[in-house]
């Protein structure tokens, strides 16, 4: 082999070397995004873009569905009897999670078919058995017997029927919370609250005081109750919950024009008689309505006080609401209220 190839195998050998280093630093200009001149040729480079898959044509059977979030923590019901033969109604009223209430129903209206299934059989078995509690003493039991679910969408009413079994010493209640069995123990004993036969004429007097001291307006024209309860508490069983409405009905419906609503709980004191516990009045047309009633007190958030839990009314809806008593004021911590259903109009609920 002579000298001129023997330079040109060597030149040969080094030329792989000099392609692999021109390609990697046009790799490394391509991954950095310049714009270079090589050669006398400008050439922009950018980053390669990266498509990503579109799932909206998929099947569904490939798309996640998302959960139903169905309740996870326990729940309580508000059982009501509708006759004196035991037959009753039950509801939910919220979920316990954390010391918390929770609403009960679905988040989309497009699976409200599905939620209303899963918590039929979850719920709603024939004879499905639920603790009945007034106050913090057990009571009696409610059995379903068939499911009795009103509404659609957002807008479910979850409700079934069925009977309940009391004490002796509950025979003349008509209204209870209710636990699934062995979420909660109970007293032995009943203590059921002194009623007493001028309780409607003292309700009435602090209805008309109120109204003045706190210069609600309104045409306020006094009557009867609506609905008036014995119940336990301040400082005993002497105290009471009325509930007052003015043109107007205890009920889930709009007012035919300008109504009033009045809830008051009072207390008894030896030495200056009954006083408001609480005090919520409105004047109102349609539109507006929030007429409330009571159920019972019990300590629902696990702090050792009692709550009171109310039964509202509005124009389309009913729901239930929460009064808790946070240093010396007591006012609604919680509230089931949708007002996605209340603004369907009538019919959306009762």
């Amino acid at each position: 082999m002579n000298r001129r190839s023997f330079l040109l195998l060597q030149r040969g050998g080094r030329r792989p070397s000099l392609a692999l280093g021109i390609i990697a630093a046009l790799a490394a200009l391509v991954f950095a995004g310049c714009d270079v001149e090589w050669g006398g040729i400008s050439v922009e480079l950018r980053e390669p873009a990266i498509e990503t898959a579109d799932t909206s044509a998929l099947p569904d059977s490939v798309v996640e569905t998302p959960p139903l979030a169905l309740p996870s923590g326990p729940l309580l019901f508000h059982v009501r009897r509708t006759d004196e033969l035991g037959r009753a109604g039950i509801e939910p009223v919220a979920e316990l999670q954390e010391g918390e209430l929770r609403p009960v129903g679905p988040l989309l209206a497009e699976r409200a078919g599905e939620y209303v299934s899963d918590f039929i059989a979850r719920y709603y078995q024939s004879d499905q058995a639920y603790t009945l509690f007034r106050g913090s003493t057990r009571v009696g039991t409610f059995y379903v017997g068939a499911p009795a679910v009103q509404g659609s969408g957002l807008c479910l009413e979850l409700r079934a029927r069925g009977r309940i079994e009391l004490r002796p010493q509950a025979d003349t209640l008509s209204e209870f919370l209710a636990w699934p069995p062995g979420v909660r123990t109970g007293a032995d004993s009943l203590v059921v609250p002194d009623y007493r036969s001028d309780m409607v004429s003292l309700s009435q007097v602090l209805a008309r005081l109120g109204v003045r001291d706190r210069e609600i307006p309104g045409v306020w024209r006094f009557r009867a109750p609506t609905d008036l309860r014995a119940v336990q508490v301040g400082s005993g069983p002497r105290g009471f919950a009325a509930s007052f409405t003015v043109g107007d009905a205890l009920e889930a419906g709009p007012p035919p024009d300008s109504a009033g609503v009045l809830f008051i709980v009072a207390d008894y004191d030896r030495s200056r008689g009954y006083f408001p516990l609480y005090f919520d009045a409105a004047w109102y047309g349609p539109g507006q309505k929030r007429a409330l009633r009571w159920i019972d007190a019990a300590d629902l958030l696990g702090d050792t006080a009692r709550e009171w839990l109310l039964h509202a009314y509005g124009d389309a809806d009913s729901w239930y609401e929460l009064v808790a008593q946070r240093d010396t004021v007591r006012s609604v911590v919680w509230s089931s209220r949708r007002p996605v259903c209340e603004a369907e109009g009538p019919g959306a609920g009762s």
